[in-house]
């Protein structure tokens, strides 16, 4: 599979009748890495955002370079970032691209253009300066002007903001080069017919490029550089994984099986724990922890082992031959473990790919068919279980669980995974009245 980023300098349309590949709006910070999940085996670059939204970052190229992937460039955005990545493998295409490269050009705006949004197809509303250098060069070429009136078509173009460069009103700021009113009407004529689109051109010089490299099944030649896993880097890493993962859709099954498995908090705890150590097998980053993650550390510490005061702290540290830099230590680490959790987000996506691992998975579907199933023969209303809430919670705790109530239910909430209290007295509802239907 190909990827290609594009819009406006060629409509995707157009991009399909050259090349088989997935069209993506112009690039912006992220777009890459969110694209290597689909393991591509090139991206090409055409257009991307320079204002409006973040552009694309040299590292996330690198980084597919690094991974493998071939990553062209042309036309535009893909030109500027070819000519500055080329050294470490990027593979640079078209006149543009060669005109950044030798230092006839250099400023981005050269590429930049007013356009509108996907929705209209990203229709153009002004010219690129490498489409007006390029289409005075041929008038020169073919008489139509002179080396004079290109040097000074060049200079107002290039002194107008590039939102507003228009063909119409360069022309009509440049009136008084022409010699007379016909001269100026013959230009305007001719640019009808011979205006050069050299992004264009570029661009499809990209896709055939593209095109033959897929034809030949090249070897995608070894880079020679180190990519350096940065901290900035790893934060960028991690938010794009977040996302990822928050795009994820459980599906039903899967949401009856997390509800099984919420019911016995030590086997969620378990396959959440190893949800995330799997994906703390990714983190690469440290884990700086503050002083208030630690005081709360602490707090939850206390609260679990009902250590109101200080006496009572010190009294079970030195039951449990611990000091207080011990202690310490050990908050560091929950810290640190809590700091991940954060990081990681939503582990539920995992618990599901842990559960199936272990075979886990279709004894808890079973199992919450067999429960519907259960009331539904029995026409019992899983909705009015017969207790008040605090009924329901001693029952669960003390007689299901064989334990004590927490001391926090909040917190035994969120660790395992509960939308909130009326979730949380739904399903154990529904399991008091299969308990009480089965004995």
């Amino acid at each position: 599979m190909n990827v290609v980023f594009a819009g406006p300098t060629i409509s995707h349309e157009e991009i399909r009748r050259h090349h088989d590949c997935v069209c993506l709006p112009p690039v912006s910070h992220g777009d890459i890495l969110r694209v290597l999940q689909d393991k591509p085996a090139a991206i090409g670059i055409i257009d991307g955002y320079f204002e409006g939204a973040p552009s694309v970052w040299h590292k996330e190229i690198l980084y597919a370079l690094d991974q493998g992937v071939r990553v062209y460039g042309s036309s535009s955005m893909g030109a500027l970032r070819a000519v500055e990545l080329y050294p470490f493998g990027m593979k640079g295409v078209g006149q543009v691209f060669q005109w950044y490269r030798d230092g006839v050009i250099t400023d981005d705006d050269e590429v930049a253009v007013l356009h509108g949004p996907e929705q209209v197809g990203f229709v153009m509303a002004s010219e690129p300066m490498v489409n007006i250098r390029a289409t005075l060069a041929l008038a020169c070429q073919q008489q139509v002007i002179n080396d004079v009136q290109k040097s000074s078509l060049l200079d107002i173009a290039k002194n107008t903001f590039y939102k507003k460069r228009r063909w119409s009103d360069l022309l009509e700021a440049a009136i008084g080069l022409f010699e007379n009113k016909a001269q100026a009407r013959l230009i305007a004529e001719w640019l009808q017919q011979n205006r050069v689109d050299l992004k264009k051109q570029d661009a499809r010089c990209l896709l055939a490029e593209m095109h033959q490299d897929a034809v030949e099944d090249l070897d995608v030649p070894p880079t020679d550089f180190h990519f350096e896993w940065t901290v900035v880097w790893d934060v960028a890493f991690k938010e794009n994984e977040r996302m990822l993962a928050s795009a994820i859709t459980l599906t039903n099954d899967d949401r009856k099986v997390l509800d099984q498995l919420r019911l016995y908090p030590e086997q969620y705890e378990r396959y959440q724990d190893k949800s995330l150590l799997n994906w703390m097998s990714f983190d690469h980053a440290e884990t700086i922890i503050s002083d208030s993650a630690l005081k709360t550390a602490l707090n939850q510490f206390r609260a679990h082992n009902r250590l109101a005061s200080r006496s009572m702290l010190m009294s079970y540290l030195e039951r449990a031959d611990l000091d207080e830099s011990k202690l310490t230590a050990l908050m560091h680490g929950v810290s640190r473990l809590e700091s991940h959790r954060r990081s990681a987000g939503d582990l539920q996506p995992g618990i599901i790919d842990q559960l199936k691992l272990d075979g886990q998975y279709f004894r808890f579907l079973d199992l919450a068919n067999l429960k519907i199933a259960t009331l539904a023969s029995a026409e019992i209303d899983s909705a009015q279980s017969g207790l008040l809430p605090p009924q329901l919670i001693a029952w669960y705790f003390e007689k299901k669980l064989g334990g004590a109530i927490p001391p926090r239910l909040d917190i035994h909430l969120a660790k395992n995974g509960f939308e909130g209290t009326d979730h949380f007295h739904q399903l154990i509802g529904k399991e008091y009245l299969y308990w009480k239907e089965c004995r």
